[in-house]
């Protein structure tokens, strides 16, 4: 009877032990090995897209996701405050489990004044629109006599005091500086030099290079022609070259006579800008500056003053340089 008891009491004492090693086996496996398992796998992003604040934490943490604690927020005038107007990663995206989640929240549609930025500078008008939560939008550029300043604000799009959406662009339109005064260009043609300089004076011309040529029909001193042309619209502050007849030497000045010479070059252009200067003790003339046919023979008369030196350009590329005296 003893031994039936001490085997009955071994089987039952066996049997709890093996329990206890199943339950701990099983506890393992459900709050261990399970959860690691699962976690490793993939889920989709849910779409939070106008859902409220908490309702996004919930779908969220549901997912078996986590959420960025960086929150953005913006204003909307479709999905109203403390909703999600954004998310990262957009929805339906795979991510691991515990992927943070960011979200971006609407502060509703929040009007503000637009700030006035005309007669500003673009910079300061930029930093003030900045400042009052507006983005610059398109420039323009114009001229104005009234914003004389290159660059300051003489309009803007919405105007001033207007009631827009934070962030909203402003278009701005500038000033490119007062707009140039257009004259009508003489003729100068055949009037002496003085002359010709007091009526480009008058009319706020500038006189650029003058060059020399002789003329067999007008009288040394006087304007055979000039750039630009007659009738030509030009604006304020317009350079103009002469070609004056005769030499810049005064008959009392010593000089010699020399033929300039030039043969234009043969090739398969039609013509060639042929320009000729002349360099001597005067300092560097321009003679010549035209358009000539290929094989055309130049001989023109010019007065020099000490050693000359001649130097040809075809389509502004030197050809040839030689001393003349």
């Amino acid at each position: 009877m003893m031994n039936l008891n001490a085997v009955f009491f071994a089987i039952i004492k066996v049997a709890f032990f093996s329990l206890i090693v199943v339950c701990i086996v099983g506890l393992v496996l459900l709050f261990v090995v399970i959860p690691s398992l699962v976690q490793g796998g993939e889920v989709a992003v849910p779409n939070l897209i106008s859902q409220s604040h908490q309702q996004a934490i919930q779908m969220v943490y549901n997912a078996g996701l986590q959420l960025d604690p960086e929150l953005e927020q913006k204003p909307s005038d479709v999905i109203p405050e403390g909703h999600v107007i954004a998310q990262e990663p957009l929805a339906d995206f795979k991510v691991k489990r515990k992927k943070p989640v960011r979200l971006t929240l609407s502060v509703g549609n929040e009007s503000i004044s637009v700030p006035d930025v005309v007669n500003q500078s673009l910079a300061d008008g930029e930093r003030i629109l900045k400042d009052a939560g507006f983005r610059r939008g398109r420039v323009a550029v114009v001229h104005s006599d009234r914003y004389p300043e290159v660059n300051t604000v003489i309009a803007q799009t919405p105007q001033a005091g207007a009631a827009h959406v934070r962030g909203t662009l402003v278009n701005l339109l500038l000033s490119s500086g007062p707009r140039p005064k257009i004259l009508r260009m003489p003729d100068l043609r055949r009037m002496g030099l003085d002359e010709v300089r007091n009526l480009l004076e008058s009319h706020s011309l500038k006189i650029g290079v003058e060059n020399y040529a002789l003329h067999a029909e007008i009288n040394q001193g006087l304007i055979i022609s000039h750039q630009p042309d007659a009738g030509t619209l030009i604006p304020v502050g317009q350079v103009v070259e002469l070609v004056i007849s005769g030499s810049p030497i005064g008959s009392g000045e010593k000089g010699e006579f020399v033929v300039i010479k030039h043969e234009v070059s043969s090739t398969t252009a039609a013509s060639k800008k042929v320009t000729i200067f002349v360099v001597d003790d005067r300092g560097r003339k321009r003679v010549i500056d035209n358009r000539y046919q290929a094989g055309f023979k130049i001989s023109q008369p010019y007065k020099v003053l000490g050693e000359a030196t001649m130097v040809v350009y075809e389509d502004d590329n030197e050809v040839v340089r030689k001393e003349l005296w």
